[in-house]
């Protein structure tokens, strides 16, 4: 078996391409940045590279996407992708709730969801909610100022990284299985208690400004719609995943 990465670079590609490096499985890195004897380069955006990057692979994880180009990534890059599958896997990384979440970003990810369901070629979707790094980065920008400022009310179900990669290299064995079951996180958390709890394990002490967001994007974040609760199947707790980086990686002098 060889599998594509693409957009293998970021964060979720890193963590899958460890795993299959250690069960020593094939497989390509790709992206415009991809570096190394797995790397290739190419543009999924305009289809530059592609095909050769994916030739002669037996699965395709389509990872790549831009959540301020969605027109020309996540629904362009796909348009582009899916003729050059020919019989291939497509495994494609989407967010829970995006059949019912107004967020732009998340209706752009349903529309490519949808291509992918309509297009004919062999292909499973795997749904998880919030990463847990991707909330420590997004609290790692909002304490940067004097004062953390989060909206009002919004929840999340963080889910460990590593867990999803997982998942992904399982469904990649298993073969083309359609929609699969939703993956969250096993706690669904106000972002008060989340960002709190990163300013105590980080050491960064900065009141927490709780400001009220209109529209229909924000009620749906406040209500949960990108959760699930009847699949809160992950391990890690944000407690832990908080625990493990205050002795890895974080500092309290960098306050």
């Amino acid at each position: 078996m060889t599998i594509a990465l693409l957009g293998g670079t970021g964060l979720l590609g890193r963590a899958v391409s460890t795993i299959l490096a250690g069960e020593g499985i094939e497989h390509r890195v790709v992206g415009r940045s991809a570096r190394g004897h797995t790397g290739v380069v190419a543009d999924f955006a305009t289809g530059s590279g592609i095909d050769a990057a994916i030739s002669g692979c037996d699965t395709v994880v389509l990872l790549a996407s831009n959540p301020s180009r969605t027109k020309q990534v996540d629904i362009g890059g796909t348009d582009k992708l899916l003729p050059l599958l020919d019989g291939k896997h497509l495994i494609y990384m989407s967010i829970v709730g995006v059949d019912r979440h107004p967020f732009p970003y998340y209706q752009a990810k349903h529309e490519v969801e949808e291509m992918i369901r309509s297009s004919g070629v062999g292909y499973s979707i795997l749904r998880a909610t919030q990463f847990h790094d991707f909330l420590a980065f997004l609290f790692s920008k909002m304490t940067k100022s004097p004062v953390a400022v989060a909206p009002r009310g919004f929840v999340f179900q963080p889910v460990e990284t590593s867990e999803v990669a997982a998942h992904l290299v399982d469904v990649a064995r298993t073969g083309p299985s359609g929609s699969l079951p939703d993956l969250g996180g096993p706690e669904i958390l106000g972002i008060e208690h989340l960002a709190r709890s990163y300013m105590e394990a980080t050491g960064k002490e900065r009141p927490l400004l709780k400001v009220p967001i209109p529209g229909q994007a924000a009620r749906a974040f406040r209500q949960g719609v990108h959760t699930n609760p009847d699949r809160a199947v992950g391990r890690r707790t944000w407690a832990e995943y908080l625990e493990r980086h205050r002795s890895t990686t974080w500092s309290s002098d960098n306050r």
